[in-house]
């Protein structure tokens, strides 16, 4: 029963954080997910941003897990829209922008 509503929680904050206006996190996130795009894009230039890479490609997961419909891609096209996401909203966490990349992906191809 725990991880049934583990789950619901989990789904109900995906949808929050990622629905049509995902511009600040209707929550407190702890974690990866509350770093900055700036951190991202620093972490990008070296070989560190593993942990950052991984959730941001979990986030994306487990939004197409629930939502069922998210268009196809790779974890490098993936990485690579967050870098541009980030360049162009610094200040922004990498849990909005996982969210905007999750509607980017939504929409019809």
């Amino acid at each position: 029963m725990r991880i049934r509503a583990t789950a619901a929680m989990a789904t109900v904050l995906l949808f929050a954080a990622s629905s049509g206006s995902a511009q600040a996190a209707p929550f407190m996130m702890y974690g990866v997910g509350a770093e900055s795009c700036g951190t991202w894009l620093a972490e990008r230039k070296g070989t560190n941003w593993y942990n950052e890479g991984q959730w941001v490609l979990g986030w994306v997961s487990a939004a197409g897990n629930y939502t069922g419909h998210l268009r196809k891609s790779d974890s490098d096209a993936l990485a690579a829209w967050v870098d541009k996401y980030c360049r162009e909203h610094p200040l922004d966490n990498l849990t909005v922008a996982a969210g905007h990349l999750v509607d980017e992906l939504s929409k019809p191809e």
